[in-house]
């Protein structure tokens, strides 16, 4: 008896373990986080889709009214209203090509915010036809199941290394600096 008492302590403690996380907030000491549902990540992939689909009726039915999104050009696009205009726009010029790579969702342990972090590969085949390929990290906010707020940052990736000279040719290899 006297253990089955024990083991129901400790199985009631355990219940109660108070949730830690990892890393930190600036403005909140306090705050660390923990991995969020999958949900989001699925809201986020669905989000991404319609994108490639250039659907702006999917895309703004899978964010708040208020939707902030914070461009790596330093743009600011405020309001579904204004991001339905930026993404035809968007459309229309760079025809883009968005390919997930890597997202992981977190959530506040304090004040229970959800956001993902999230890597793709975005090809635009600009007018005239040029190609041009980033990689993009989003960081998204979600509020009530829905993307609230985007920050995107762009890197150039590095051109792909020259193919090795052919055995027998003339061609000298290029002096490495």
């Amino acid at each position: 008896m006297k253990k089955l008492i024990l083991i129901l302590a400790l199985l009631t403690m355990g219940c109660n373990a108070p949730v830690e996380g990892s890393g930190f907030w600036l403005g909140d000491e306090n705050e660390t986080f923990v991995n969020a549902s999958d949900e989001h990540t699925e809201t986020y992939k669905k989000w991404l889709q319609a994108h490639n689909d250039k659907d702006i009726e999917t895309i703004l039915s899978l964010e708040t009214d208020d939707v902030r999104i914070d461009l790596p050009s330093g743009m600011v696009i405020s309001g579904a209203e204004a991001h339905a205009e930026a993404l035809s726009n968007y459309f229309e010029s760079a025809d883009p090509e968005m390919n997930l790579f890597w997202a992981m969702p977190y959530k506040g342990v304090v004040n229970g915010e959800v956001w993902i972090i999230a890597g793709q590969v975005v090809t635009s085949h600009e007018l005239p036809p040029n190609e041009n390929t980033v990689l993009r990290m989003i960081d998204a906010q979600f509020k009530e199941g829905k993307i609230s707020r985007v920050i995107a940052y762009d890197k150039t990736p590095p051109p792909p290394p020259p193919p090795p000279a052919e055995e027998g040719s003339d061609e000298e290899a290029p002096d490495e600096e």
